[in-house]
Order: C-alpha cells, then structure tokens, then sequence
C-alpha cells in the first residue's frame, strides 16, 4: 500500500525526518514518539502535502506526487490536529465538502446517504444545522472526523491519516470513534496511519506501531515488538513500565 525508502526531509539546514523505509499495508497503524519526533511531519509526507522530500514515497505502487490532486482526494484522506473555518458553515455543509472529490461520479442521493451514515455512526446527527462556530472543541474535531470518513466512506483499500483525532473527546466518544475505525478497516481494507500520545490507545487499537524519535523510525512492528518497557523508557526519557494485562498491556509512567 505505501512504500517509503531513504525518505528524509529538510528545513532551515536541518534534517527533521531521516532516512525512514517503512512498508505499511492495510490496517491500523499507530505512530507514537515524543514532542519533535516527526510524527505529524511523516503524516504531512505521506498525504502528499510535502513534494520536496528525498527518497521515494509510493501509493498503490505509484510515486505519490505523480496523483492528480482530485484522484488522491477520492483514494485518501486527511485530518489533521488543527481544523476550522471562516465562515458560518452548518456542521452538515461542513462533512459535505469530504464529498466534493466524488460529485462528478457519484449521484447526489449515494453521497446524502453516505453523509448520513456517517453522522449516524459518530452519534451526530443532532449536530446538522448547528453552526460550526458554535461547537464545543469535541463537538467540533466529531464533525471534522465526519467530514474526513465520508471522503472515502465506500472506497476500498483507501488510505486515512489521523493526527491526534481523540485529543478533545471524551472516552465514550472515543470509543465510538475506534469501532468505527475498526469495523471500516475490516470491511474496506483501509491503510489507517494515526498519530497519538497516548500509549494505553496505541496498545488497544494498533495492528503496527511506528516509533519515532529524533526524525528517525526507531522501530516498527506489533505491540510486543515496539512497546518494550526498555525501549519506551530510552525514547521518552522517563521510567515507564509495561504490565501485561488479559485484553492489552497496562503502561506506568514514573515521575522523578
């Protein structure tokens, strides 16, 4: 699904991504490190945002920057840690414009059914005809999600790239959010990439988990593999312990 050999990206003389290959496939793949990792720069890479990268980055077995911008659109979707408007939009006009990459191939009636399914399943309905504006920051990143999920709703083997979407929700929402997330993966063979802070989230939903550090993938595989309580502690500089619970491991973070 996506291919990235020798990828590095430069700014001001500086490398702030370095020399990452990476192999992702379909599924659910987690991207944890600390602040100034190069989490949501790796994000703004792979969403072909950002052309002027060394190294190969390829979609589907194509070089990324090589898709007309409206055939990513209908392929992948992005959002992003910070999203709002400048204009009075309704929270529905709001998740309509995930559509707009399909209005000349989709009828009208097949897109209102995809954008109510969505709002159905974020629980958001009651949201439509509010303002934008007017949301709580929740309510707001709930519509955003909407927005992102209804780009490639019926598309299959799709790419979605997540940063930090539950950083405003409360945990029934994010509970939602993930079996969402999950049940879509499953059935459309999505390739999901989501950058997140927290390690209990990381370990409960990831297939994969890509640790960063310092621009650089320190590792990448299974829970097991990367979420070694050694490995966590030499990356963040902290003690953090791993406790294997039934369901996922348990991680305890230690103050000085």
């Amino acid at each position: 699904m996506i291919e990235i050999n020798d990828l590095s990206l430069q700014r001001s003389n500086r490398y702030i991504l370095k020399k990452i290959n990476l192999r992702i496939l379909d599924g659910i793949n987690v991207v944890i490190g600390p602040n100034g990792a190069g989490k949501t720069t790796l994000l703004n890479v792979i969403s072909g945002n950002v052309s002027d990268f060394e190294g190969s980055l390829k979609f589907h077995g194509r070089n990324i920057n090589h898709y007309p911008e409206n055939e990513l659109a209908r392929k992948r979707s992005v959002a992003s840690q910070f999203f709002d408007v400048a204009f009075p939009f309704s929270s529905k006009e709001i998740i309509e414009m995930g559509r707009y990459a399909h209005r000349a191939d989709r009828k009208s009636l097949d897109n209102e059914k995809i954008i109510e399914d969505v709002m159905q399943h974020l629980s958001i309905e009651h949201l439509c005809d509010q303002s934008f504006h007017t949301l709580s920051g929740g309510e707001k990143q709930r519509v955003q999600l909407a927005r992102v999920l209804s780009q490639i709703w019926d598309v299959e083997s799709a790419l979605l790239l997540l940063d930090e979407p539950t950083s405003a929700l409360d945990f029934s929402h994010q509970v939602r959010l993930f079996d969402v997330l999950i049940d879509k993966q499953k059935k459309m063979k999505w390739s999901i990439v989501m950058v997140v802070h927290d390690l209990q989230i990381a370990s409960h939903i990831a297939g994969s988990i890509i640790l960063m550090n310092k621009g650089e993938v320190i590792d990448y595989g299974d829970v097991d593999k990367v979420l070694t309580a050694d490995q966590l502690t030499d990356v963040y500089q902290t003690r953090i312990n791993r406790h294997d619970m039934r369901s996922s491991p348990y991680f305890e973070i230690y103050t000085q």
